[in-house]
């Protein structure tokens, strides 16, 4: 475990305001309050803008095509009942004279006026997908991107409080959710309801009396499809979170998979997954059943309206008359006025889907927005560093993580000059790392102020601030990708010269050179591939290609052996020359040539001096250095 993380380990538990609700320890990624009611609309609202154009469009061509699909067997009906029971062929916006008198060539006619209809209705449906498709694509883009952003500015004290694995349940599983839904949900359910509309409106057009009964048995069914999408976003919101515990659970397990092997914890570890993925498993079975109920639900209900169509049709048909029902229906009406009732059913079933898919995403909207409407620090108003001297002073400063009451930096001051190099030494849980993680502004102090060239940090814009400040850590992070892309990761552009010059500094040209890749050798996620000490080498290097006025060496030599850290010592001893240099440090000998030496004890500075005059004072460092040189109790 690193410095940084004994310190919090030990001092506290970290909050973030409203990103998350403690629980164990850990927060859970909340939703969005004021987004409660809406958390969908107003999720693409944000993420549609500047494409609601095409939704707009998309759903008014699927309108259109479903409006022209549903039109065959209307057309066929009163083309039926002109060439076989001499009734009058007229057809809604076709003028009477374009019509034939004659049954043959009114058939031609009827043939050739759906052939039209169908290449319309194809046109605008190709368009309808194009356009809904471009939008869903585009509003996942910025959906995803805005996330991703807003999770990467957020403080470090919401790092503290969440698990890898529930962030990236929300950046990948909840995006997923949301796409399914974007490509699937619009066009399907404009479908559904053009398809529903289309049928009511040529029904009315056929018998607008047989319509209404027809229809009574609507309300019920919008009733039973609400209620039963109430429960869908239940039991979603439930299986969103599990997922996202999973997932913690999941990403916290393989990346420790080291530990877990040293200590035998195959079977206890394999145990809890196997207990949150039963907790999983319940969840999404009740989620699951009620999406197995749903849809025959809503066949029944629409089969009683279809049966009850057919009867009463058929009965009015036969007899000329219904009960107390004027008026008179035809054959030729009542087959496509079946048909339209029967075509009910198809839409009502679609829209079930949605319905689902909908609460799905709602549930991950809700995840989503939690996240993007976070506050993360903003740079508005805030100075540039430009051009820094390296000046940096601490007045007075004392400081305890969010969400904690105890201090673990108490009253500290400390001015260092440009170009100085300073050395950090204590026992673990000093207050070190977190002395330094204040200058370059990842957390505020609660009392005092850290000032770099007279400027208070909280007054920089965090980009000049971090840009002027090159940073190794004890355990240093390397991204998946070639020995060269990790170097230059910081530096647009630079040249083969400036990479290897970089490298030779840090005492990694060497090693890289020997492999068989060299520079272009992969280094595998997290840099696995590479020895510790080499990865720190690379680290270093990186830093140093970026050519910062401040470092900050924390424990940076501490994976690499004796002969390694003189030669890292000595190229750092030019590279630090005119920079000001802090150096974390376990391993006293690291900082023997420091200017200067400051000791640190339960988060105060109670040392700080040249070596040599240090071990003169006989206090807490000479104590430190005989411990590791062997000559206690001498």
């Amino acid at each position: 475990m690193s410095e940084s993380e004994d310190e919090r380990s030990e001092s506290s538990d970290t909050g973030s305001g409203d990103a998350a609700s403690s629980e164990g320890g850990r927060g859970k990624i909340a939703a969005a309050a004021e987004d409660e009611r809406w958390p969908l609309a107003s999720l693409l609202r944000d993420g549609g803008r500047g494409n609601l154009r095409w939704l707009g469009a998309g759903g008014l061509s699927s309108v259109g095509a479903q409006f022209l699909s549903n039109m065959d067997m209307f057309v066929i009906g009163l083309a039926f009942d002109a060439m076989f029971n001499d009734r009058a062929y007229d057809l809604p916006l076709v003028p009477t004279g374009w019509i034939p008198a004659d049954p043959t060539p009114q058939l031609a006619f009827t043939v050739a006026l759906l052939l039209g209809v169908k290449v319309v209705d194809m046109s605008m449906g190709i368009f309808a997908q194009y356009s809904l498709f471009l939008f869903a694509q585009r509003t996942l883009h910025r959906v995803r991107v805005d996330a991703f952003d807003t999770v990467q500015r957020l403080d470090m004290g919401f790092f503290d409080t969440q698990q890898t694995g529930e962030v990236m349940s929300v950046l990948n599983n909840d995006v997923n959710s949301l796409e399914q839904f974007l490509e699937i949900g619009p066009n399907l359910g404009v479908t559904a309801v053009a398809m529903f509309a289309s049928s009511v409106f040529y029904m009315a057009l056929l018998n607008w009396r047989l319509a209404l009964i027809s229809l009574a048995i609507a309300p019920v069914l919008l009733a039973v499809n609400f209620w039963y999408g109430m429960r869908h976003e239940a039991r979603n919101d439930e299986v969103r979170e599990e997922t996202g515990v999973l997932n913690a659970l999941l990403e916290t397990n393989v990346s420790g998979i080291q530990t877990v092997k040293a200590f035998g914890g195959e079977r206890y570890e394999t145990d809890r997954v196997e207990r949150q993925s039963a907790t999983h498993r319940d969840a999404s079975w009740r989620a699951h059943l009620v999406g197995v109920a749903h849809q025959p639900s809503l066949r029944l209900l629409a089969g009683v309206a279809f049966v009850a169509t057919l009867f009463v049709g058929t009965e009015w048909a036969i007899e000329s008359q219904f009960w107390f029902v004027p008026g008179t229906i035809t054959a030729g009406e009542l087959v496509p006025f079946m048909y339209y009732t029967q075509n009910l059913v198809l839409p009502v079933r679609f829209l079930a889907w949605v319905t689902g898919l909908y609460k799905g995403a709602t549930s991950s909207a809700k995840r989503i927005l939690g996240v993007q409407r976070m506050d993360p620090p903003r740079d508005d108003g805030r100075t540039e560093l430009d051009d820094p001297q390296g000046r940096v002073e601490y007045d007075d400063v004392s400081f305890s993580y969010p969400g904690t009451d105890e201090f673990v930096l108490h009253d500290i001051d400390l001015a260092v000059e440009p170009g100085e190099t300073v050395g950090l030494v204590g026992e673990t849980g000093a207050g070190k790392s977190t002395l330094l993680k204040l200058l370059q502004a990842y957390y505020d102090p609660d009392e005092g102020a850290v000032r770099v060239d007279g400027h208070d940090v909280r007054d920089l814009t965090r980009e000049s601030l971090r840009r002027s400040i090159g940073y190794v850590a004890q355990d240093p992070f390397l991204f998946t990708g070639t020995i060269r892309e990790n170097i230059e990761y910081a530096v647009d552009s630079a040249t083969d010269a400036e990479i290897e010059a970089a490298a030779r500094d840090a005492g990694a040209h060497e090693f890289i050179s020997e492999l068989d890749e060299g520079y272009e050798a992969e280094v595998g996620e997290r840099g696995v591939k590479l020895s510790g000490g080499q990865r720190q080498r690379i680290a270093i290097a990186r830093v140093l290609l970026a050519d910062p006025p401040m470092l900050v060496f924390d424990e940076a030599t501490s994976h690499v052996d004796n002969r390694t850290e003189v030669l890292i010592q000595r190229s750092l001893d030019e590279v630090t020359e005119d920079r000001t240099t802090f150096v974390v440090a376990h391993r006293l000998s690291t900082v023997r040539n420091a200017d200067r030496i400051v000791v640190m004890d339960d988060g105060r500075i109670v040392e700080q001096g040249a070596h040599d005059d240090l071990l003169e004072r006989d206090g807490q460092y000479a104590d430190l250095w005989k411990v590791q040189v062997g000559a206690v109790g001498d």
